[in-house]
């Protein structure tokens, strides 16, 4: 009934016949007070700070998954760490593993995290992980070969499909540049969704130019660059910004350069802020990439298999992606 092993398929399959003949279901409740706690990790980025843009939101996720199955005998260790700096916080995101792989050991039965950067450290330290028995589920940025029980993540390259398409069919024909505040350069889940916006322009509209603004250590000096292009370039027509975090940089680079109805705008992720830019008309749309659908997702997935012993269906784990503007706005507040 556990799936442990031992059984044979045979005997596992007439068991499971009977039980449920009988109408048997089992108490995962009791079953789990039966046994010692499972342990399990959520290592995220903070949810303060650039964070709150979308990290936020993502704990939020988690939180809720977390509350519905308070009773199944879980001892959840939360650790967040800053992505202030140009490495997004992975090596703060090491440090914490490090230290949790050292202290807790064999004693871990499960661990949730973000990989900020695509590194072969942290590759490796996940694949550690794994060795020791550790169910392990990812988010956004995948490590196919490091043994994780699944990823949580949109299929970005569509995503930037996505935008482009939209972006493309709104322009209407009018040809300039485009502005794309860049996610960073060793972020898969970032490289995916550039590639997929570019490639997209390429095949259907190849006289749109692309401008890229770097994605600097802080907001301030990503909206002085992006002020900067504006004002130097004369045909830049639409703007694209690939992550929550760039966001309203982006905005405040556009209302700076005085180009709110030349540029039309495509924001990543709905927060306070960037709900305000898309009532105001300064972002035109917003790219909604699910965050808090990920953090649910993603404990509920270590919570299946871990006390129920059940695996995801796919190692790919999707969420939907959805295009928000000023009229279903409304559907989208509750997840702010």
């Amino acid at each position: 009934m556990n799936n442990k092993e031992g059984v044979s398929q045979a005997v596992r399959q007439e068991i499971l016949r009977v039980a449920n003949e009988l109408g048997y279901t089992t108490n995962y409740v009791a079953s789990a007070l039966k046994r010692r706690p499972l342990n399990l990790a959520v290592v995220l980025p903070g949810a303060n700070d650039t964070g709150r843009y979308y990290f936020r939101y993502i704990w939020k996720g988690c939180h809720a998954a977390r509350n519905e199955v308070s009773g199944y005998n879980l001892n959840v260790m939360e650790y967040a760490f800053s992505t202030e700096g140009d490495d997004d916080g992975s090596e703060k995101q090491m440090e914490i593993l490090k230290n949790l792989f050292e202290e807790w050991g064999d004693r871990l039965d499960g661990l949730l995290t973000a990989p900020t950067y695509n590194n072969s450290r942290l590759q490796c330290l996940l694949a550690q992980f794994s060795g020791r028995g550790v169910s392990v589920v990812l988010i956004d940025n995948d490590f196919e070969d490091c043994g994780r029980l699944c990823c949580i993540a949109p299929n970005d390259t569509y995503t930037g499909r996505l935008s482009a398409e939209l972006m493309n069919m709104c322009l209407n024909g009018r040809k300039g540049t485009i502005l794309v505040a860049e996610g960073k350069g060793l972020s898969w889940s970032h490289k995916m969704n550039q590639t997929g916006f570019e490639a997209y322009f390429e095949e259907h509209n190849p006289d749109i130019k692309i401008w890229r603004a770097k994605d600097l250590h802080d907001g301030e000096a990503n909206c002085r660059q992006m002020v900067k292009g504006l004002l130097e370039i004369p045909d830049i027509i639409g703007a694209y910004s690939m992550r929550a975090k760039n966001t309203m940089p982006m905005c405040h680079a556009i209302c700076q350069a005085g180009k709110q109805a030349q540029v039309f705008a495509v924001g990543s992720d709905l927060f306070p802020e960037s709900a305000q830019m898309l009532r105001s008309g300064v972002l035109k749309a917003i790219v909604y990439k699910a965050p808090y659908e990920k953090g649910y997702k993603g404990f509920k997935a270590l919570f299946e298999y871990l006390i129920k012993g059940i695996a995801p269906e796919s190692e790919a784990v999707s969420v939907q992606i959805s295009i928000i503007m000023q009229n279903n706005m409304q559907f989208f507040e509750e997840f702010i």
